[in-house]
């Protein structure tokens, strides 16, 4: 069965764009089924509405997201970011909720998370069994 690794927010508005930034995770997709967390599909809608994004742009984000696998929500992710919410704030260090529901897919479904925003995660990371992939710099 081939790897599946679940992109961030970040690395799929990378790729989107052909962002030069993009290079460095390039090779932690190849030959991987690449997957986004529902809460990211939202967030690069969000990107679309609020710097209004004409027809044309909105269709080719559209057709760039088919190359991925969308987590949709479900209860027993529900209470996989309870776990990773309450475990960061218990640790003192709180997590967006965005960024607790990606988390959590990747816990929940045992993939690891492709970021560039690494110090988000890190909390999660250690207390919760969250799989970080470090690009080199």
């Amino acid at each position: 069965m081939m790897e599946t690794v679940l992109i961030d927010t970040d690395v799929a508005s990378f790729l989107f764009k052909k962002s030069v930034y993009a290079a460095p995770f390039r090779p932690f997709i190849r030959g991987k089924r690449a997957a986004l967390a529902f809460v990211s599909v939202a967030e690069l809608y969000r990107w679309a509405v609020k710097r209004q994004w004409g027809a044309k742009k909105i269709e080719q984000l559209e057709y760039a997201m088919h190359r991925y696998i969308v987590v949709p929500y479900d209860r027993d992710l529900a209470w996989a970011w309870a776990r990773v919410v309450t475990a960061c704030d218990e640790a003192g260090r709180p997590i967006a909720p965005s960024d607790a529901w990606v988390a959590a897919v990747a816990i929940r479904y045992g993939i690891s998370l492709l970021t560039n925003n690494v110090k988000h995660f890190e909390t999660a990371e250690s207390l919760c069994g969250l799989k970080l992939l470090r690009p080199a710099r």
